[in-house]
């Protein structure tokens, strides 16, 4: 638990009705919160944030993508579409109002945990000298957004990546490029399968469940090495497919050809990115920022 002597909870958009139930609320439970801007008051714990519409749930999605602390977001128990907005939020826990006891006990726990994590996960990295891993996968069972997610995470962890939007622009290169080495590569599907009719989308969808469901192609893995040492993280993405013309890449993001597209995505958040020759194979560099 957070020391109480201190302000652990920041209570952030409430109104003074909202803030004022809430802080008697966690006070109740013994915790302190106090109201105000996340931007510029960094001391507590993790962030109570109020969302009366999309318009503001959109702002505080893009300060809590900003923000390494725990968040959670508060909105009212009878908007459900408002609701449903901010359960499909990453950046974030959500919170009906007003809260029952019970439910903000469970939430404050679950945000400590968080908090402590995140924390620990700093500290676990501090003086690092060496870290290797090798990671694989079947293509039928490779988990591609939650495998980048954790990835981008250990980064983030070892001070690689200092924010959660460059966190989070991490993972998505990521996914990308493992995308990539799963359906191009190891399900060998060609992207002209996908007809410019959006209504026509179902003729990819049903071959790659085929060939997924067929050994030949879903028993294909996908590997991942990642090492790490004081000054840099190099990871290996490898496929078993065909691989590509790596000349074919365009380095810009109005590139259209099949091969490249996505390239300037997946290299934009690392030093350094390349192919070896066949295409099957890329090396992504990171170097860590200096504090």
């Amino acid at each position: 638990m957070v020391n109480n002597t201190s302000v652990d909870i920041l209570l952030s958009g409430f109104s003074d009705a909202d803030a004022e139930a809430l802080r008697a609320a966690a006070g109740a439970l013994g915790r302190s919160a106090s109201r105000g801007d996340p931007v510029n008051d960094d001391k507590a714990t993790f962030v109570l944030a109020a969302a009366y519409d999309e318009s503001g749930l959109r702002s505080l999605r893009a300060a809590a993508s900003e923000d390494r602390r725990p968040w959670c977001f508060c909105v009212p128990s009878g908007d459900r579409s408002l609701i449903a907005a901010a359960c499909f939020a990453r950046e974030g826990r959500v919170l009906l109002m007003p809260p029952e006891g019970r439910e903000l006990r469970r939430t404050l726990s679950a945000l400590d945990e968080e908090a402590k994590e995140r924390s620990s996960g700093a500290h676990a990295f501090a003086g690092l000298d060496k870290l290797e891993a090798e990671f694989s996968w079947k293509t039928s069972v490779f988990d591609v957004s939650r495998v980048c997610r954790r990835l981008a995470g250990l980064l983030a962890e070892a001070g690689f990546y200092p924010d959660r939007s460059s966190e989070d622009e991490c993972a998505l290169a990521l996914e990308e490029a493992l995308v990539n080495s799963t359906e191009h590569g190891n399900l060998g599907l060609d992207s002209a399968l996908r007809p410019d009719d959006p209504l026509q989308e179902d003729r990819y969808e049903l071959e790659r469940s085929k060939r997924m469901a067929d050994p030949a192609y879903g028993d294909k893995l996908v590997r991942i090495s990642l090492a790490m040492d004081r000054d840099q993280a190099t990871m290996v993405l490898e496929d078993e497919g065909e691989g590509f013309d790596v000349s074919r890449i365009d380095m810009e993001p109005s590139g259209l050809d099949v091969s490249g597209k996505g390239f300037w995505l997946i290299r934009r958040p690392f030093d350094s990115a390349a192919y070896n020759p066949k295409g099957n194979r890329l090396t992504l560099s990171r170097r860590r920022p200096k504090a």
